[in-house]
């Protein structure tokens, strides 16, 4: 089989550094933005959160069915990118400026900015992840086109968790208010999503070729009815094979952890730590540099083992590194270092590994049941992301709001101070033993896989 150029793989990475941008500022800066500077409660942001959440895994089921359904002269999946990309850009905007409405409003502006971000992003990432399994059939070749997305993720991330505060700070200075800083830091960021997105459906024409329907197929295409019912039908058929079901499992535990730390990160570094917005800053660049120089280290132990084997053997560092320093209780720079590099292991690996997972899925599928649903399938993926993002940040503000998180208090109580801590250790690890379990029970490997590809070829 002929290997991915290097033109391939990056034109691939590019919109997973958009991912990135969007995904993990609206996860790690929203929760932190509605309760220090739009005046919002902790609770009251996590419904915020939730509600956002419910509405993107409902939109899942819908955006695969139209992503597998659809047929231009520009391809399957591009022109779906494209179309949501540019509203996605523009709703980051809207959901990081702050609003002069009476309180009870609030939360109802910010609640259908969310709605319109998911939507959108959702919109765009289902016909990507899809767009992933129409580059190559190889399980060595999947992996690796996924390392190079997890580069441009890593990118992604670095932007979303640096640039806020450190821009923030910069057009402050420059005499802009904090409502005006955050505004123009999420229309930047949203720019900047849109365009790494653009690139990829772009430069992606010979993955994705044309493919417009005769005058025939329209005609039959019309007579198929649009059915809720039909697509959440199939939806399930698919949730009912058994390595999906330890799939969804063991990604809804891993990402409810991610939500929890990364959410929390920035109110353990301001609050726990004592750091500043610069420092914090400095902080998250070390980290981003860390999960850059993670991702050749994780490659080699896959390529050494297994998906599996390597996903299991990070999460148990993660989760004894995450107890003992809950144990410690400390403070210092050895100390924020250990947590950076637990941080690093115990989310960034999800990324590196689980989507070229999803991609094996289709070729079980296929094999098993001779379907071809990428897009219906790889929206699993993304029904995991919303539900664990909801469910994530729905705890936090709920662990916020008991510990008595104050948005407007510059030094917080010890009782805040300590579920602060624990948002950031043991309770997040706890979904985090989850996931190894489920990883453990999932079935596919590289041996079986390729038994998979096998009948496939003779079919």
């Amino acid at each position: 089989m002929k290997r991915l150029s290097l033109r391939e793989n990056l034109g691939f990475g590019s919109a997973s550094l958009g991912d990135a941008v969007g995904y993990n500022f609206i996860g790690s800066f929203l929760m932190f933005f509605l309760t220090t500077v739009a005046g919002l409660e902790p609770a009251a942001a996590g419904t915020v959160s939730a509600v956002g959440a419910v509405w993107n895994a409902l939109c899942n089921p819908i955006a695969g069915y139209i992503s597998d359904r659809v047929r231009t002269r520009f391809g399957r999946r591009r022109p779906m990118m494209v179309l949501f990309s540019i509203p996605m850009g523009i709703s980051m905007l809207l959901l990081f400026t702050a609003v002069d409405f009476p309180e009870p409003l609030r939360p109802v502006y910010y609640g259908t900015m969310l709605v319109l971000f998911w939507t959108c992003f959702t919109g765009f990432f289902i016909p990507y992840s899809a767009l992933g399994v129409q580059y190559t059939s190889d399980y060595e070749e999947r992996t690796v086109l996924r390392f190079f997305a997890s580069f441009f993720n890593m990118i992604g991330v670095m932007i979303a968790m640096v640039m806020p505060t450190a821009f923030v700070s910069m057009l402050r200075e420059a005499g802009l208010t904090l409502q005006e800083a955050w505004s123009a830091t999420g229309g930047t960021l949203g720019v900047i999503a849109m365009v790494t997105i653009i690139i990829t459906a772009a430069v992606s024409a010979k993955q994705d070729p044309p493919c417009a329907l005769s005058r025939e197929e329209r005609k039959a295409s019309h007579k198929e009815r649009f059915s809720i019912a039909a697509i959440f039908k199939e939806y399930i058929s698919i949730a009912r094979m058994k390595p999906v079901k330890y799939l969804v499992a063991a990604s809804m535990s891993s990402l409810i952890c991610y939500t929890m730390i990364m959410s929390d990160m920035i109110y353990y570094l301001t609050y726990n730590q004592g750091l500043t917005s610069s420092e914090a800053s400095v902080c998250l660049v070390v980290r981003a540099v860390m999960a850059i120089g993670f991702i050749p280290i994780v490659g080699k132990a896959v390529s050494v083992t297994d998906k599996r084997e390597t996903l299991i053997g990070a999460y148990a560092v993660g989760i004894a590194g995450m107890a003992a320093l809950k144990a410690a209780g400390a403070e210092g720079v050895v100390v924020v270092v250990i947590y950076m590099i637990l941080t690093v292991i115990c989310c960034n690996i999800y990324w590196q590994i689980v989507p070229s997972i999803f991609y094996d899925i289709c070729e079980y599928d296929k094999a098993e049941n001779g379907r071809d649903r990428q897009g219906a399938i790889l929206s699993f993926q993304g029904l995991v992301e919303a539900a664990a993002a909801g469910g994530g940040s729905w705890l936090l503000g709920v662990i916020l709001q008991i510990g008595g998180f104050d948005g407007e208090a510059e030094i917080q109580s010890a009782e805040a101070l300590g579920w602060i801590e624990n948002a950031t250790t043991w309770v997040p690890v706890i979904f985090l033993v989850l996931a190894a379990f489920a990883f453990y029970r999932y079935p596919i490997t590289r041996k079986n896989y390729e038994e998979l590809r096998e009948r496939n070829d003779r079919s």
